[in-house]
């Protein structure tokens, strides 16, 4: 599972504890010729972990945080 391209859709809440960001990534799952890429949306609650929303599972080994991470040093909107 590779994933790139975060983007910042919507940020929820009205103060930092009940703060919810929702995002997409783009998910390219499959091997050679059997790839495929969609799209998928991610979120997280405050002081939680990226997981997804379709699924509610956690993304794998940081890279979400990672990719969001980079989002706010480059646009400024938090993460």
């Amino acid at each position: 599972m590779r994933i790139t391209n975060f983007r910042l859709i919507e940020t929820r809440g009205k103060s930092a504890l009940d703060t919810e960001y929702i995002a997409e990534v783009d998910v390219q799952e499959g091997a050679m010729f059997w790839k495929k890429q969609r799209t998928r949306k991610v979120r997280r609650e405050y002081a939680g972990l990226w997981h997804f929303v379709d699924s509610g599972e956690f993304t794998p080994l940081f890279i979400v945080e990672t990719l969001a991470r980079a989002w706010t040093a480059q646009t400024g909107q938090k993460t």
